[in-house]
């Protein structure tokens, strides 16, 4: 009844300010979102007066109702962790930009409802960048045209950041400008971020897996003048659709988007419910076809709700790029690309696949015929879409135009970076604190745009705790360093509970730690600590119990998946499964209880005599207590090439009709072999691939049981490729190079060798840098090898290249400069375009013949470039 009338009461308050204009026009779709509204307000009923008290000020109807629409369908992680007036500010501060720019007026109500207003774009850690942003971009783009704005934010983002790798977890807008490095995930997360601050309706678009090659990639699309545009985030060019990606998502399989609340648009949806609404794109990049899935049980019925997963083939594992259920109509279907995919159904136990070549097949009909419990193999080829050639219309002097205006950014952003805390104020800070000078010194060096919290840090910790100081900031990521407080570094070191049982590791990496898993590191310990100051003795299975009995589980409620902190899963007493695990985790640290969440598992442990312990919530995984162990052994025939987790194999555990990847890819443990790993006993995959020169993937799977107690010797074997070699072309022995550091001449007949690499690169653009990264990795390797690496830089490049990542290459390198544009003489030969495609690498043997072609984005070329020896 009180939720009745309070509905009816806010109706009835907002039908009576008629003079006012509202944010949202259509009713029904109003009073749905009132209606979520007061279910998400009885979902946070602890947090009343930190989340809905910001109600009680005086709102326009405008401002009232886009809270509304926030507050409905923000993630639980959301309600959690932030604050009323946060969410005020941001709403305010989206209605100023609207009244600013002339753009604001002509944005439909459902584009700036979805696109606009949310401050969430993703997963990242929320900050006030939007009004930061706002402020700093309001004058720069207050006379230009939507579309030239849109891409001068996209120039003020190169300023601020580039591209560079790291780990998962998704930094904060402010704090990746503050480190003014990302990967692609943060900088489009940014990005989006600064154009939704001054009112451009923009969207993160996401290939969760690449089909031709390892790895994903992040995007930005904006809405300009009534249509979506694409762009590569911070990295500017000429005009809206262009970019380095445009040629490999001609070969994706998904492109998507998740969208904030009930979205109506005219996409395909891949995934909805009532908080949020997951979108198809790929037809805005690739060719598409819909294919149809049909799952069927042993006797021939239609299994209604069965879950059908589309994967894909993408490090070593079969990742599902969408996740459909089968409805009423006994079908599910996906528009995706021209590629092979393998169809996975399941219900319950049961399960069925088969692997497809979209091309070739409407429908696919599933058997639901196969049960955990088996033990065999079998091979499977996976073909990604073809190439496809992409049309770039820009003029050789606006390219030269932009290309001059992105070296004078990155000089921008060079300044900043330095500012830096440079050698000298490291060591003096080292030495005024007693600490190891080196590690102080690489610490500081890492933390970057953070480098003066951190001294702060090392300069104002009491004496009696200045030994722990570096040993916790080498505990934590080196992400961490750049946006890590000293509130936090306080909390968990004053609050420590250290015990002599442990040894300083322990004591440090699972006690003091702030960090557990990808959540927003926060001070909880002293809170925690003052929860259960009466329950101080308590060990970690009366932790355990007192999780299960006050913390709710809600586990869709929390769609973005974006871990709670501990002390707002205590405030709200509701979380998801995952973060109540990093709760536990969290109470036993604080209560001096060495705790962690298993590496490959995740499953939340805790330390005692007898070693780490599963702390088991679910009782559907009570079975693993019992113990197993799996002997990896390489196949020797592989040569110069030694399997790794998660690019050559994985090993997947089975679980409720399907198998999931074991996380090892950074344990050291499987660096060389033979090599062993604990884990519990079940039914298992092992899935290996051989990725071919043209994205191809020759994969095998091994289905095979593990009892408890049991050793097993696991062979890593990856199939052969038999394709046979191919001559593209010929490169002219009179060509001419120039040396980089001596600006000499010379013919490129007198540095070849048997085999010859060269590189075409494109500085500073996430392709070449990846390509890179892959050939510095397996420096030995291919110093190993009889031949040279001849590196080039396009012709008029002349800015300064950073030699940093060319000292990292084999010894027998080169740098040079194709003053010549020899570059255009190999499209010649090889009939082919790769200007707008780079890095270009081919590897030409003693006739002159290009006998290895590769151009554009691919993961593991290096590999790519050692099996062709």
């Amino acid at each position: 009844m009180k939720k009745i009338l309070f509905i009816a009461f806010i109706l009835s308050t907002i039908t009576g300010i008629a003079q006012e204009k509202h944010f949202i026009t259509d009713e029904a779709y109003r009073k749905q979102t009132m209606l979520m509204f007061e279910k998400q307000k009885q979902l946070a009923i602890k947090r009343e007066v930190d989340l809905f008290a910001v109600f009680n000020q005086n709102l326009s109807l405008e401002e009232r109702e886009a809270l509304y629409f926030l507050y409905a369908y923000m993630p639980l992680s959301d309600l959690a962790d932030y604050q009323g007036d946060f969410y005020l500010q941001q709403v305010k501060a989206i209605f100023e930009a609207r009244a600013t720019f002339s753009w604001g007026k002509n944005i439909p109500e459902m584009i700036f409802r979805h696109f606009v207003l949310p401050c969430r774009v993703n997963n990242e850690n929320m900050d006030t960048a939007r009004v930061v942003f706002f402020k700093e971009l309001k004058d720069r783009i207050r006379h230009m045209s939507m579309k030239d704005a849109a891409l001068e934010v996209n120039h003020w983002c190169h300023e601020k950041v580039a591209y560079q790798g790291c780990d998962a977890r998704t930094s904060s807008p402010l704090n990746t400008v503050k480190n003014a490095l990302g990967r692609c995930g943060e900088e489009s997360t940014f990005t989006v971020a600064a154009m939704r601050s001054v009112g451009i309706p923009a969207r993160q678009c996401y290939t969760p897996r690449w089909a031709h090659s390892d790895d994903n990639h992040a995007w930005v699309e904006v809405w300009v003048d009534g249509k979506w545009h694409f762009l590569g985030a911070c990295e500017p060019e000429p005009d809206l659709d262009l970019g380095w990606f445009a040629a490999p998502s001609k070969r994706c399989m998904m492109v998507n988007t998740t969208v904030f609340g009930n979205y109506w648009g005219d996409e395909e949806v891949l995934q909805k419910n009532e908080r949020f609404t997951k979108i198809n794109l790929l037809a805005n990049y690739a060719p598409v076809k819909t294919i149809y899935v049909k799952v069927i049980n042993k006797i021939y019925q239609v299994v209604d709700s069965a879950q059908v997963e589309f994967q894909l083939y993408n490090y070593a594992e079969f990742y599902p790029i969408a996740v459909k259920t089968i409805g009423k109509s006994g079908l599910a279907s996906l528009k995706t690309g021209y590629g092979d995919l393998l169809i996975w159904a399941s219900k319950g136990n049961e399960f069925g696949y088969e692997k497809v070549c979209v091309e070739n097949k409407d429908t696919v009909t599933i058997i639901l015929d196969k049960k955990p419990g088996a033990d065999y193999s079998l091979d499977m080829d996976i073909t990604p879409p073809i190439p496809r050639e992409i049309e770039v219309i820009v003029s050789d002097q606006t390219r030269e135009l932009n290309n001059n205006r992105v070296k004078y950014e990155d000089s921008i952003r060079k300044s900043y970076e330095n500012t830096f805390m440079d050698s000298l104020t490291a060591i003096n800070t080292a030495k005024t604190n007693g600490l190891d000078v080196e590690e102080t010194r690489m610490i500081l060096q890492k933390s970057r745009g953070n480098g003066l919290e951190i001294q702060f840090f090392l300069n104002q910790t009491k004496s009696e705790y200045k030994y722990l100081c570096l040993p916790l900031l080498e505990a934590i990521s080196d992400k961490d360093l750049h946006d890590v407080t000293v509130d936090v570094l306080f909390d968990h070191l004053y609050n420590a509970q250290l015990s002599d049982k442990y040894d300083t590791s322990v004591n440090v990496e699972y006690i003091i730690n702030p960090r557990i898993g990808d959540e927003m590191i926060k001070p909880y310990k002293s809170f925690i600590q003052a929860k259960f100051s009466a329950k101080k003795e308590m060990n970690a299975m009366q932790i355990a119990d007192w999780i299960l009995t006050n913390i709710k589980i809600d586990n869709s409620a929390n769609y973005y998946r974006l871990p709670i902190t501990p002390r707002a899963s205590l405030e709200l007493s509701i979380t998801d499964a995952a973060s109540r695990d990093l709760l536990f985790v969290a109470i036993c640290r604080s209560l001096g209880i060495p705790a962690r969440l298993e590496p490959a598992t995740k499953i939340p442990q805790y330390y005692d005599w007898n070693g780490w312990n599963n702390q088991v919530f679910e009782k559907k995984d009570e079975n693993t207590a019992s113990k197993s162990t799996i002997v990896l052994q390489s196949d020797t025939s592989n040569g110069m090439i030694i399997p790794e987790y998660s690019t050559h194999y994985s090993i997947e555990k089975f679980k409720n009709g399907k198998y999931y990847t074991l996380d090892y890819e950074m344990d050291n443990r499987l660096k060389t072999f033979p090599c062993q790993i604990n884990v519990e006993s079940g039914d298992y995959l092992l899935v290996t691939g051989n990725r071919k020169q043209d994205g191809a993937v020759m994969a095998s799977l091994r289905f095979f049981i593990l009892k408890p107690n049991q050793t097993i010797d696991l062979p890593i074997k990856l199939r052969k490729s038999k394709q046979a070699a191919k001559v593209f072309g010929k490169i002219n022995d009179n060509v001419e190079f120039e040396n980089y550091n001596t600006h000499k001449s010379f013919n490129y007949q007198q540095v070849k060798d048997k085999y010859s690499i060269l590189i075409w690169l494109e500085p500073g653009k996430e392709p070449t840098k990846h390509a890179l990264v892959d050939i510095s990795k397996l420096k030995t390797n291919f110093e190993k090898w009889d031949g040279n690496m001849i590196f080039i830089l396009p012709r008029n490049f002349d800015k300064t290249f950073d030699n940093q990542l060319i000292n990292e290459m084999p010894k027998q390198s080169l740098l040079v400069n194709d003053k010549n544009d020899v570059l255009k003489e190999i499209e010649t030969t090889t009939k082919l375009k790769f200007a707008e495609n780079l890095p270009l690498i081919i590897v030409v043997n003693e006739k002159g013949e290009i006998i290895y072609l590769s151009n554009g984005y691919k993961i593991g070329i290096g590999e790519q470039l050692l099996k062709l020896f």
